[in-house]
């Protein structure tokens, strides 16, 4: 998953995180007033020379000027998403920059804020937004900020070697779209469900949304290890790490996997959670559960994880089954992501005959009779 890059300097942060609020420390919102404009401007003035990449988008203070000033007769959570291509939450994302901006006082350093992280912190729109009652809002605690491990640069871990990013090296998904689909359509039951998927790939494609299949089959020994890393990066409490590595030790010998890797860092506690937390944004795991690690349907190839954002104002797709559907999503607060759009998703379950997993946002299953 690409990045966001803010590469500014810190004051009173650990290295790898910084503080966040709901307060305007240092952008100035006049009697209360939150005018958005004037705050990216005021954020694209203090920002300075940094350099801003969300996810494969580059921004300075000039880009950001210009998207403050793009189109001002528009609202501008149309503007900013339509020039992004992601489902920005503006309020959030001004926050985000304002505690940036504060933790610039001594210390010049790269600060990297993944999508998965953007999401949970609600700096982009999360599912629990959209599909239950559990909104994420920004400012609760600290933010991670540091870099996610470049896959390609790692070795493969060693057997017998502790938690960490390099376990991410071992096997493997397919790598490349066509070794992705060619592996979904070897073990699709169905033999229905790849061409399903590149159909409407191709229709999203054509009309210029941003479309990545992150995976389709998956190793039965990878889905365990991205489980166990989401889950042991979640933990708080030495006893927690003690009785989470216990349960996933347990785990690899009754489910015969046989994955030789130490989930107890000889550091501690808070070592383990680290190096839980830096495997898990190897792995850009979002969302990991138990049941999925233990029978999830990526392992059966009737399962894919995809990623659709920027979608059109207008979108139109044809479905196998002869059907025809024109979506107007020119709505201002229409998040033009396929994940998070309910209606799109509900025509595509009907049409496509798959499944959207609703709180695992690249999620979707083959849903046709087997």
């Amino acid at each position: 998953m690409f990045g966001l890059v803010l590469t500014l300097a810190l004051a009173g942060a650990s290295e790898s995180e910084i503080e966040t609020n709901r307060t305007w420390d240092r952008l100035k919102v006049p009697d209360g007033n939150v005018d958005p404009r004037a705050l990216l401007l005021q954020a694209a003035e203090q920002l300075g020379e940094q350099a801003v990449t969300i996810d494969g988008v580059q921004y300075d203070r000039r880009r950001l000027t210009r998207i403050a000033r793009r189109h001002p007769d528009e609202p501008f959570l149309r503007v900013i998403r339509e020039e992004v291509g992601r489902p920005i939450d503006v309020d959030d994302f001004l926050y985000f920059l304002d505690d940036v901006i504060v933790a610039t006082a001594t210390k010049a350093r790269t600060i990297w804020l993944p999508a998965s992280r953007a999401r949970r912190a609600g700096i982009y729109v999360h599912p629990d937004d959209v599909f239950s009652d559990a909104p994420r809002v920004y400012g609760e605690g600290t933010i991670d900020v540091d870099r996610p491990r470049r896959l390609v640069r790692l070795p493969r871990a060693k057997d017998g070697e502790v938690l960490g990013p390099r376990w991410c090296r071992r096997y493997p998904n397919p790598s490349g779209l066509r070794r992705k689909l060619r592996a979904l359509q070897r073990l699709d039951p169905n033999k229905t469900f790849a061409k399903r998927v590149r159909s409407l790939m191709r229709q999203l494609k054509r009309q210029g949304a941003t479309v990545l299949l992150y995976s389709t089959v998956r190793d039965r020994r990878r889905g365990y290890l991205i489980w166990g890393a989401y889950s042991m990066s979640k933990k708080t409490t030495a006893e927690e790490v003690e009785t989470h590595a216990a349960l996933l030790d347990r785990l690899n010998g009754e489910w015969k996997l046989d994955v030789p890797i130490r989930w107890r860092h000889p550091d501690g506690w808070e070592a383990t959670v680290e190096a839980a937390r830096h495997m898990a944004d190897s792995y850009r795991v979002a969302f990991a559960t138990q049941s999925g690690a233990e029978a999830s349907n990526h392992y059966d190839g009737v399962a894919v994880d995809l990623n659709v954002f920027g979608l059109p104002r207008k979108l139109t797709l044809r479905a196998p089954d002869g059907e025809k559907k024109t979506f107007d999503l020119s709505a201002p607060d229409e998040t033009r992501d396929l994940s998070l759009t309910p209606r799109v998703i509900e025509w595509i379950e009907e049409h496509f005959a798959m499944a959207k997993l609703r709180e695992d946002y690249p999620h979707w299953e083959d849903a046709a009779p087997r």
